[in-house]
């Protein structure tokens, strides 16, 4: 017996407000969520972790150049931007937007096969890569960018 999984992408990710978004950054982030969409349920969960956090970084990078009109942050790592998040925003307020961020990012490593036997880490899985998928929507509707 062949048991076949179909799962839509449709509906994973809240629909961009655009209107939200600073006019510069919408191709960017347009593309890094359509480069989600497209992976999700249908490539390997190191793929779609990959995507993620491109996205997560992507994002985080262009909301955080709205807020402070720092375009050097536009070339930054996420590691880099989760740090200028909380530099931005404080501790408290930024806690729970860059745990989120946190969380893609460390997935991250377990795809790269060299980091995995390095630190002693699992490989990726179905799981975690849909935990990076429900991240990257929990930020798109942290940033005030997901359409009502």
């Amino acid at each position: 017996m062949v048991i076949l999984r179909a799962e839509s992408a449709l509906g994973i990710l809240p629909q961009l407000d655009e209107t939200q978004i600073h006019p510069e950054s919408i191709p960017a982030v347009r593309a890094a969520v359509q480069r989600v969409l497209d992976v999700a349920y249908r490539e390997i969960p190191t793929s779609v972790v990959d995507q993620c956090r491109n996205a997560c970084a992507a994002m985080a990078s262009r909301w955080l150049y709205q807020q402070t009109g720092d375009a050097h942050l536009l070339e930054k790592d996420l590691g880099k931007v989760i740090s200028a998040v909380r530099n931005v925003l404080g501790a408290d307020k930024s806690r729970t937007l860059c745990s989120a961020l946190d969380i893609v990012n460390r997935l991250h490593p377990r795809g790269k096969h060299n980091e995995v036997h390095r630190y002693g880490l699992r490989d990726v899985t179905e799981e975690d890569a849909a935990l990076a998928v429900h991240v990257t929507g929990f930020v798109i509707r942290e940033f005030g960018w997901a359409r009502a």
